[in-house]
């Protein structure tokens, strides 16, 4: 059977966490959670985990921001717990604390012991976004990774906003303001880019072999340049893990993070009971943003689908009458 670690990144509604780390080990009691919860934003008690088995939550957690290093850092240090602790697994599924299996854990895991490939996960040149990453303009990505930012205080954001068109203009300097607060930037001399070794990017979420989670600590152990450079980018998480491993040609990575997101721009619409269907017959593994505060049926719903196909297997078949027996 393939090991695998289930990341959790969190820093809210702690009952929702504890209900999703349940699903995930009934649907295999012998894989592990690593659980990062800011715990400057709520609270997650590790008593609330003390009747299952290998789940951790990370003491040494890093306060997280919107848009900053922190949200790799947080990353960077729980594999880096994973290896100083020797802790052995096959794959390593990143997920938020609002994300939901729409699969059985089984149906999961069973596909990833069965793939050819080293990783899933969504990325693109940053100069040459799709047309499906609708949120990227054609120079965004320039905007976000090859400024040097630095943090304005709170209080000019206002000041900032008013100032966007008029400084934003020209190649050299630019101003932001947004979740992340204010920020001024200025053009890069050198980045550590070039036509063989490009900028990618992409949704931050992603599914990983042992394989690319041992390419990258050893990539950042070996690169701290690389690393101080995306320190002072804008939206580091979207490109940072991308630009390592689609780097390197001998891993195989599919362009597709196996996750069901619906949009209300430019953010993540909260699933509720009108997703099932579409979540359900998806192909994706996960899906977000869940919040049991606004809908919690649409997750009673995903665990008496995914319960009722575990139990009866081939034999199970979902129709649209079973929502009103929910």
């Amino acid at each position: 059977m393939t090991k695998i670690v289930y990341l959790i990144a969190s820093h809210s509604n702690p009952d929702q966490i504890v209900r999703l780390v349940k699903k995930l080990k009934t649907g295999n009691p012998e894989s592990q959670v690593l659980i990062h919860h800011d715990q400057s934003k709520s609270s997650l008690s590790p008593t609330s985990f003390e009747h299952i088995n290998n789940v951790h939550i990370l003491e040494d957690y890093v306060p997280v921001e919107w848009a900053d290093f922190s949200m790799v850092e947080m990353e960077l240090r729980c594999i880096n717990w994973l290896i100083d602790n020797s802790v052995t697994f096959d794959w390593l599924i990143f997920l938020s604390g609002q994300d939901y299996p729409i699969q059985p854990i089984s149906q999961i895991e069973q596909f990833l012991q069965n793939t050819e490939y080293d990783g899933f996960m969504e990325y693109f040149p940053v100069q040459e976004p799709p047309e499906t990453a609708w949120q990227w303009g054609k120079d965004l990505g320039i905007e976000r990774y090859f400024f040097r930012y630095y943090k304005l205080p709170a209080s000019l954001k206002t000041i900032v906003y008013k100032l966007y068109r008029v400084v934003n203009w020209q190649p050299l300097v630019r101003i932001r303001a947004g979740k992340f607060g204010a920020r001024i930037a200025i053009r890069c001399v050198s980045t550590p880019f070039t036509p063989e070794f490009q900028c990618y990017a992409g949704s931050q979420w992603h599914t990983l072999s042992y394989r690319c989670i041992q390419y990258i600590h050893q990539f950042v152990q070996r690169n701290p340049a690389f690393v101080e450079h995306y320190r002072n980018t804008l939206v580091p998480d979207e490109s940072f893990i991308q630009s390592i491993l689609l780097n390197q040609s001998m891993l195989k990575i599919v362009n597709d993070n196996k996750r069901y997101i619906s949009w209300t721009p430019p953010y993540p619409a909260i699933m509720g009971v009108q997703d099932f269907e579409s979540m359900i017959t998806s192909g994706k593994h996960f899906a977000r943003k869940f919040d049991d505060k606004v809908d919690a049926k649409v997750i009673d719903m995903l665990d008496k689908y995914i319960e009722e196909y575990r139990d009866n297997r081939e034999e199970y078949s979902y129709s649209p009458s079973d929502l009103s027996k929910v």
